[in-house]
Parts: structure tokens; C-alpha cells; sequence
């Protein structure tokens, strides 16, 4: 942070801020010596880290950098003196706004407390809260205090200790600001004296996992505990303590988030590893009255995946400041380092055990589900009495939905493509990909068009709208919830069927069977004659399940469709799905973004969401969470 066009410590920098303070702009100012002043906009609170000049830990920066509002001080000791009056003067201007003005500092402890120390790999976090004479049990103070008590490290739960006394600060620091100039501005001061379970006590180096985590989880507890304040000892009226998060990001932010999409844009896998030859396929399948499996054809992979994983790897992360994104940002990497590998192992041996790796294991619930659904959903005849629709008449009402999105103000240039290699519908980069020579029953179409347009194309391009371009591509873990949400859609526009639900269980026990050692055949016949699906249909999903050398992506339909039912069920709001491509994990965190006002509305809203019989179908299943009780007669 060092910068030698810093400015000089005067009172021309802190009238300065002062100045941008009133005009509610934000401030971030490099100070010499490591310094850093970082102010959103106007908040009732400023965290503050005055490191000692020896001091090489990057956890307490790390945590302010989570922050809106924050101070990390110069280190020299001729600056401790202009530190107090700047963080002043910023006191004194934000608690005449606010009525009042919290300042919480941190420091290190000099070493594990003896309790704390027993095994420095299972050490408890700990924290002791360092109160003035005048601050005894407010709400600010039990906030902050059950917050950090709710931390847990490996395993172990924070302890926090209550510390009275007339003095403030780190040892061998004086005071911040004495206690005339804390009455007079009507200012609260708290320590947090932090615990080093994140130094490795034997070398003295920092565990960085440790140290992110621990991050992490105090950035918010502390942003709790100004939160507590704000509402009961100013005018700050926010409805979440996420309202008080930053909004305003360092441009690594945006950086690491091109970075990360365009190696996600640079592949497509399931086009990868669906095969083009698969009418071809089935036709020499059955000639051979279902004895041989078929050899199936891919297209040529076009990219290089070790160079996408340097690529990949070279992006840097550890300047993305803000925890929440930084986890994000983290934990897509790793997905996209699967899927590189994935592509790589196309038709080995070793491709299935990174697509359970990639997609998840089966656990017994969902087989015990899927069995459920394939032995008491009965099949049902009537779509056989369905008029067909054709892939021209189908374009022509996918393009209906189209249509309406493009007359929504925000952009929307996705197309319908019409591939004779591809034999099933699909969306690939906000475009809709569908065979020339692929067929529908009639009652199918508005489920499918659903499905696929008011669901997977929309949340592309409500992602593409999104300052974070990721939520387009999908964050990590998507797929799950996004093929969930979609199956979910066909149940509110009364379109989904016995035999389709029958069909996402049976893609399930496909799946078990695969990654049990079953052939081609076995998993065709157990499909065929154990669970009476037709031979196309069979051969259909055992062909998913088998391409590209055994991919389980298929068993999170149904997962999915669970992951939807349950989060319903304990109040989750369906909009919030809707922003992007997310997993269902990621809704806090996406509600935790709203609330910050760094997403903005999503500007495409799903059609049938204003029917009333969605309403009606959306209350009906949280009141019974069934899977099986989502079939439409």
C-alpha cells in the first residue's frame, strides 16, 4: 500500500477528508508507512488497526478491508499523534450528523492465552472485549460479544472476555482519544484484543487459512456490533446490518471478476461431452436388440486445458478485499479447475471419478427419493395421446418468450440456435440450442419453454446485468440449483408430469448405477425392465449418464428440485433465485448484496411469477414438501 505520491500527514489532508465527508463521497487515501483511510460513504462507525512497526501479520488488515469504514494506520511513531486528530476530526464531523459515533480498535494479543494454547492446531479463537470505565453491558457491547462467541474455528467456539479499565489500547499505545474528547463527541470506544491462533506458534509464520477464516467471520461480527449501535444510539435507521457493508470496490474486484468469466466463457463442457451422433447411436444400439453399447462421437475440444488452469491460477485473488467476494471468487476457481480437468479426462477412465468430485456424491436420501418416486409415482399414459408439436412450431413460441424479454430496457441478444447434431434442448451462453429434428408432445412445450428460456436464459442475462459477470457464467455450484429451479418452474406453470418426474428419478438411479460399476447395458435394462421406461427413453438417459466416460451431472435434478422444496419451506423468497446463476447456498449472500446496493434489481422477471396460480401452486408445496406431490394429474 506504500506509495510514494502519498500524502503528507497535515491538516491539509484531514480537512481534506473532512471536506469529502460533508459532500458524502468516498474516501480511500494511501498513508505512508503502510497506512490506509478507507470510508464508503457516511457511517456512524470506523474501525481502526494501529499496527506496531514490527508487526507482519496481514490478518487485522485483512479484516478492516472487509469493512465500509476503516483506518489502518501509519506505523511510525511520529504519526500517533496526527492518527488521534484525524480520527477525530472524522468522529467529531460523523457523530454531529448521526447523534453519535463508534470507534472499535484492534490489536493482537502478544501470545496464546495458557487455556488457548494446549494444542495450537485446535486452538480456541479468542477475544477480549477492553471496555471504559463509563461502557458496561450496552447493546453494542452484548452484540459484538454474542457475535464473536458464535465464531468457530475447526471446530472450536470462540471465548470472549470482558475487560473494564480507564485505558483503551494496544500495550505500548497510547490511548486513541482520551476520555474528554469521548464525552465531549459523544464517542464510544471498543478494543478487541484478538487471540493469534492463526500464528503457527513453533515457526511464527501465519496459517493463512486460518487467518482468512478468522477474517471472514470478525469482519461481519464486528459490522453486527456497529449495527447494534447505529440503531440505538444514532439516527441511522439501516433495516440490516448488511446495509452497513461497503459498496464501493478496489478495481481487483473487477479484475479477478473478468478473469475468472472468461475462463469460464472460453469452454463449453456439455457441449464437450454430448455426443453428436446420438440418433446414429441408437439406431445401431437397437440392431443389435440392445446387446453392444454404442460408440459415441464428440466434437474436437477447442481449448487447451492446462493452459486455462495456468491461466486460471495466475488470477489474483488475495487483493480482492471484501470477504464475501473474495469466498466467492475462491471457491468458482476451484470449480473451474475441476471442469478443466473434466474436459481433459473426456472418454478415460478417470473422467466419472472427477464428475463425483465436480457434481457431488449420491447419499441415501436422494436414492431413497428417487426409488420412492419410480415405485409409487405411476406412470401415466396420456402423454401418448398428445398431439406432437414440431421443433419449427416449438422455435416459434421459444421465440414468443424471446420477444418479451427484448422489450424489457435492459439488453438481451440471445438467439434460438438450431444444431441437426444436438438431440436435446439446451442453453449455452443465454442462447437456446435445440435439434432440427427433435419433436414434443403438445402439453410439453410451455413446461420446456420454461424450463429452459423463463429459467436458464433469463438468469444468464439477469447475471449479465449485474456489475459481477460471474452471476451470468454461474457461481460455483450452480448447476444444481439452476436444473432444481427449472424442473421447479414446470411444476408452477402445471406442467410437470408423472412421466417427467419419473424421469429425473430414474436419471438418479442411472447415476448410482454408473458409479457402482454397472455397463451400458445393465443401466439400459435396469432402466428398461426394473423401472418399465420405454427403450428410447432409456437409452436417452443412459446415454447422459454414460457420455464423456460417466457423467453424474444428471442426479442433480432431482437434488436440486429438493434444494428448491426445502428453502421454500423455511421462507426463502423465489426472486431471489432469479438474480443469476447461483447455488441455493449463495441466497444469503445474495440478499446480503441487495442489501449493500452493489447488485442492482434484476431487470428480467419470469412471466408465469405473475400468474396467481403459481402463488397458490408456491404455498401449496411449502405446506407439503414432497417431490412426489409436485405432479400435475
Amino acid at each position: 500500500m506504500t506509495n510514494s505520491a502519498a500524502p503528507r500527514l497535515d491538516e491539509e489532508l484531514i480537512k481534506s477528508v473532512i471536506d469529502r465527508l460533508r459532500q458524502d463521497r468516498p474516501i480511500r487515501e494511501t498513508l505512508p508507512g503502510d497506512g490506509l483511510l478507507n470510508i464508503d460513504r457516511r457511517l456512524p462507525f470506523l474501525l481502526v488497526y494501529r499496527p506496531a512497526p514490527e508487526e507482519s501479520s496481514s490478518l487485522f488488515s485483512r479484516i478492516l478491508t472487509g469493512g465500509a469504514s476503516y483506518l489502518v494506520a501509519p506505523t511510525p511513531k511520529r504519526s500517533r499523534a496526527w492518527t488521534s486528530r484525524l480520527v477525530a476530526a472524522v468522529a467529531k464531523e460523523l457523530s454531529e450528523g448521526f447523534g453519535a459515533f463508534l470507534v472499535i480498535e484492534l490489536w493482537p494479543s502478544a501470545e496464546l492465552d495458557e487455556e488457548h494454547k494446549s494444542a495450537a492446531a485446535v486452538a480456541k479463537p479468542g477475544f477480549k472485549l477492553h471496555l471504559g470505565p463509563a461502557v458496561r453491558s450496552s447493546g453494542t457491547v452484548e452484540r459484538l460479544a454474542s457475535s464473536l462467541e458464535r465464531i468457530s474455528i475447526m471446530k472450536q467456539r470462540a471465548v470472549v472476555e470482558r475487560v473494564q479499565g480507564s485505558k483503551i489500547s494496544a500495550p505500548g499505545l497510547p490511548q486513541l482519544l482520551p476520555k474528554k474528547a469521548r464525552d465531549d463527541l459523544n464517542i464510544t470506544v471498543v478494543g478487541v484484543e484478538v487471540a493469534p491462533i492463526y500464528i503457527d506458534p513453533d515457526t511464527g509464520d501465519e496459517l493463512p487459512l486460518v487467518a482468512r477464516t478468522l477474517a471472514r467471520l470478525m469482519a461481519r461480527s464486528l459490522q453486527q456490533g456497529a449495527f447494534q449501535f447505529a440503531q440505538t444510539k444514532t439516527n441511522d435507521r439501516s433495516l440490516h446490518y448488511h446495509a452497513l457493508g461497503r459498496r464501493t470496490f478496489v478495481a481487483a474486484v473487477k479484475r479477478v471478476d473478468q478473469q475468472l468469466t472468461a475462463v469460464a466463457e472460453s469452454f463449453d463442457l456439455l457441449m464437450a461431452v454430448t455426443p453428436v451422433n446420438s440418433e446414429a447411436a441408437y439406431r445401431t444400439f437397437k440392431r443389435s436388440k440392445f446387446e453392444r453399447a454404442p460408440r459415441f462421437h464428440y466434437r474436437p475440444i477447442a481449448v487447451d486445458p492446462d493452459l486455462l488452469k495456468r491461466q486460471l491460477w495466475d488470477i489474483k485473488i488475495e487483493r480482492v478485499e471484501d470477504p464475501v467476494l473474495d469466498h466467492l471468487f475462491r471457491d468458482k476457481r476451484r470449480e473451474l479447475d475441476l471442469k478443466l480437468t473434466l474436459l481433459a479426462e473426456r472418454e478415460r477412465e478417470r473422467f466419472v471419478h472427477t464428475s463425483m468430485a465436480l457434481y457431488g456424491r449420491l447419499n441415501d436420501d436422494l436414492r431413497t427419493s428417487a426409488i420412492d418416486i419410480l415405485e409409487n409415482v405411476p406412470a401415466r399414459n396420456g402423454a401418448r395421446t398428445q398431439r406432437t408439436v414440431s421443433a419449427r412450431e416449438f422455435i416459434a413460441r421459444a421465440q414468443e418468450e424471446f420477444e418479451r424479454l427484448r422489450h424489457t430496457p435492459a439488453q438481451m441478444d440471445g438467439q434460438i440456435i438450431v444444431d441437426k447434431d444436438v438431440s436435446s434442448l439446451m442453453v449455452s451462453s443465454g442462447n437456446l440450442i435445440i435439434g432440427a429434428n427433435m419433436s414434443f408432445p403438445s402439453n410439453r412445450v410451455e413446461p420446456l419453454i420454461q424450463h429452459e428460456v423463463g429459467t436458464h436464459v433469463l438468469t444468464y442475462w439477469n447475471g449479465r446485468a449485474q456489475p459481477f459477470k460471474l452471476l451470468a457464467t454461474g457461481l460455483a455450484g450452480h448447476d444444481e440449483l439452476q436444473e432444481g429451479l427449472a424442473v421447479f418452474v414446470e411444476y408452477l406453470v402445471g406442467g410437470l408430469t408423472a412421466s417427467r418426474l419419473r424421469t429425473l428419478a430414474a436419471r438418479v438411479e442411472a447415476v448410482g448405477a454408473l458409479v457402482g460399476g454397472a455397463t451400458f447395458v445393465e443401466t439400459f435394462r435396469l432402466l428398461r425392465d426394473d423401472f418399465g421406461l420405454s427403450e428410447r427413453m432409456a437409452f436417452l438417459i443412459t446415454m447422459r449418464v454414460f457420455r464423456g466416460g460417466g457423467l453424474t451431472k444428471d442426479a442433480v435434478y432431482l437434488r436440486g428440485l429438493q434444494a428448491v422444496i426445502q428453502y421454500l419451506a423455511k421462507g426463502g423468497r423465489l426472486d431471489t433465485l432469479f438474480v443469476g446463476k447461483i447455488a441455493t447456498v449463495h441466497a444469503s449472500v445474495i440478499e446480503e448484496l441487495q442489501r449493500r446496493q452493489v447488485l442492482e434489481p434484476p431487470p428480467f422477471r419470469p412471466s408465469y411469477l405473475d400468474q396467481p396460480d403459481s402463488h397458490y401452486r408456491i404455498e401449496a408445496i411449502k405446506a407439503n414438501p414432497s417431490p412426489a406431490d409436485l405432479v400435475d394429474a
